[in-house]
């Protein structure tokens, strides 16, 4: 059961990543996000870009392991 959920919390880290390199592309809007972006475009897109990675692999490891 616990590794159902590890697996569905790297889904959400992935998601999370996903969302953020959106939002440093500028394809997400908010008000305060011009100026941001302005600022922490690059690291930001980074960091996202690094997350995915991450969890992809770690998703990629956690389901070769369920399956065995």
């Amino acid at each position: 059961m616990t590794t159902y959920i590890g697996l569905i919390l790297e889904i959400v880290f992935l998601l999370a990543g996903v969302y953020l390199y959106l939002f440093s592309r500028g394809m997400i809007e908010t008000k305060e996000s011009k100026s941001f972006l302005k600022e922490n475009k690059t690291i930001i897109r980074f960091g996202s870009i690094a997350l995915i990675a991450i969890m992809l692999i770690n998703i990629a490891l956690h389901i070769r392991d369920i399956l065995g």
